[in-house]
């Protein structure tokens, strides 16, 4: 069956639907999904004063390059912004507190596709009712946001175990891989405990590291700039890595060996950076 629209009905229908739906297109890192929902929150204000019908979700953030269009949709490409990233957070901290904002960053963490566009929609439902948002668990934005939230956190309380360093004479450095974008989450562990270390953690999934120079404050660094480091650097052998090993070799009873239980308390994935098992 084929249904014939009336021309201008079917211009005025394609106009509203690019203006009452909206997809913006940001970096896929924290900062910028930041400056995505700082430009979200903008446009909804702008519909509204443009007496436009706007609709709580009508606004979804695609992370990195790429994606589909949409019919009837509006794809907008932001440039992160550090200024804007800084408006977002203290409002979010100001507003909605900080353990809010902690759920909030974590839930960011995540490796989901997904996940800004259901931060955002937590975020419109919470500067509606205020911190009384962490009791509304059957809203399905607010449950999902916990959900990631709280995946993030599992994954960080064994990245804190498994993170070891290895010595090159100049700085302390951990490579790993983990599911999550971890270094914004457990970086700060290390800070506190290695404050007057030079020290580098570098993740292999998503190529980035952040550097701690003694007594600093960290910075992130690309791909690039982290090989052109690692020249820099003269390969030394480290004598406590090789005491770890036989350490981890001379403790091992035979007797009771369960790869199983093994598995289970330190899965294979993160052994491939560990100096136990390389």
């Amino acid at each position: 069956m084929i249904l014939y629209l009336n021309r201008q009905y079917f211009v005025k229908l394609q106009g509203e639907g690019c203006m009452d739906n909206i997809i913006l297109r940001c970096d896929n890192n924290i900062n910028g999904i930041f400056t995505a929902i700082y430009d979200a929150f903008v446009y909804k204000n702008q519909m509204q004063k443009e007496n436009h019908e706007v609709y709580r979700d009508n606004i979804s953030i695609e992370i990195g390059i790429g994606g589909n269009y949409t019919l009837f949709s509006k794809m907008i490409d932001i440039e992160t912004d550090e200024v804007k990233v800084q408006k977002t957070i203290l409002t979010i901290q100001k507003k909605l507190g900080f353990k809010i904002y902690e759920t909030v960053f974590d839930a960011l963490c995540h490796y989901s596709g997904n996940r800004a566009t259901i931060v955002l929609g937590f975020l419109v439902r919470a500067f509606k009712v205020g911190q009384r948002i962490m009791e509304h668990m059957t809203d399905k934005y607010v449950m999902e946001v916990f959900e990631l939230s709280r995946k993030v956190n599992k994954e960080a309380d064994k990245i804190r175990g498994f993170i070891h360093f290895s010595d090159n004479g100049n700085y302390l450095l951990a490579h790993f891989e983990p599911k999550c974008d971890m270094i914004p989450v457990v970086m700060w562990h290390f800070v506190d405990r290695y404050p007057g270390e030079n020290f580098v953690i570098y993740d292999d999934r998503r190529r980035y590291a952040v550097v701690h120079p003694r007594l600093k404050e960290c910075f992130y660094i690309n791909e690039s700039e982290f090989k052109q480091l690692e020249i820099s650097v003269p390969v030394k052998t480290d004598s406590f890595e090789q005491l770890w090993k036989v350490y981890f070799e001379h403790t091992d009873i035979r007797e009771r060996f369960n790869p199983q239980c093994q598995r289970n308390l330190c899965p294979k994935w993160y052994r491939k950076n560990m100096v136990e098992f390389t």
